[in-house]
């Protein structure tokens, strides 16, 4: 079985797969100063929850190191297997950039999972909703294009918390039915999630504009929210960056 694993800023989501089959999918904070024997209670009692078997092979996209190296460590130490770490070299892309090594991991896999969708348009927009909002262009045969970085939804929450006396947190969980607030909470999920759907579609049409008709495809915690108010979303996949990760691996094994 194999376990992928995508390490992003706030959130950690590690998936079990056997074969094709998706068995298990856990999602964890990441935190850069939890340490190698912490990762080996936390996998330890993640699987006998479960009542799986430990994996006989992994694979690891990150953008935080720290995490990447801790991680690493447990695995080689519970299971006696070493990760594979995704990066510009391995992910099986014609990364299309003046530093193809700068492109985050996550990026290419979910670039990775967008073209087994195998859509006869040949062309795929990846909008991820995590603590940064990304956009992302590929073309068949594999061909990464670049995309575009903004704040994620919940980044912009919680720095409006921060930086401002009165304004408080407030649930992201689903669309506003108005664009209009009636209070101080209202006018928040408007501007956040109604803010965001005008963002996203904005940015995805501007990418239409330049690169052709595309399947746009979401993915991250913020996407179903988005869902029902954004125009220029085809798919959500909620496991799209697992599903890259597995085929990544696949390709190199």
């Amino acid at each position: 079985m194999l376990l992928a694993i995508d390490v992003g800023n706030t959130a950690t989501i590690l998936g079990l797969w056997d074969g094709k089959r998706l068995l298990e999918r856990w999602r964890i904070a990441t935190d850069p100063l939890r340490m190698e024997s912490e990762y080996v209670v936390l996998l330890r009692e993640l699987f006998a929850a479960s009542g799986r078997p430990g994996p006989d092979a992994a694979i690891v996209s990150s953008v935080v190191p720290p995490v990447e190296w801790e991680l690493a460590a447990a695995l080689g130490e519970l299971y006696s297997v070493e990760p594979l770490v995704v990066n510009a070299e391995n992910a099986g892309l014609e990364v299309d950039l003046e530093n193809p090594a700068e492109v985050g991991a996550d990026r290419l896999v979910n670039a990775v999972a967008a073209l087994a969708y195998d859509d006869p348009r040949g062309r795929y927009v990846v909008v991820d909703f995590g603590t940064a909002t990304t956009f992302d262009l590929v073309e068949t045969p594999g061909v990464y294009r670049g995309g575009a970085i903004a704040p994620g939804p919940r980044t912009a929450a919680e720095a409006l918390s921060l930086r401002t006396a009165k304004l408080p947190r407030i649930d992201l969980s689903r669309a506003p039915e108005r664009a209009v607030g009636r209070s101080t909470v209202q006018a928040l999920q408007s501007g956040l999630v109604l803010g965001y759907a005008g963002l996203v579609d904005g940015m995805v049409r501007r990418f239409l504009a330049e690169a052709g008709e595309a399947l746009v495809i979401a993915t991250g915690g913020f996407a179903r929210t988005v869902e029902p108010v954004c125009a220029t979303l085809d798919v959500v996949d909620d496991d799209l960056t697992l599903k890259g990760l597995r085929l990544i691996w696949e390709k190199s094994a």
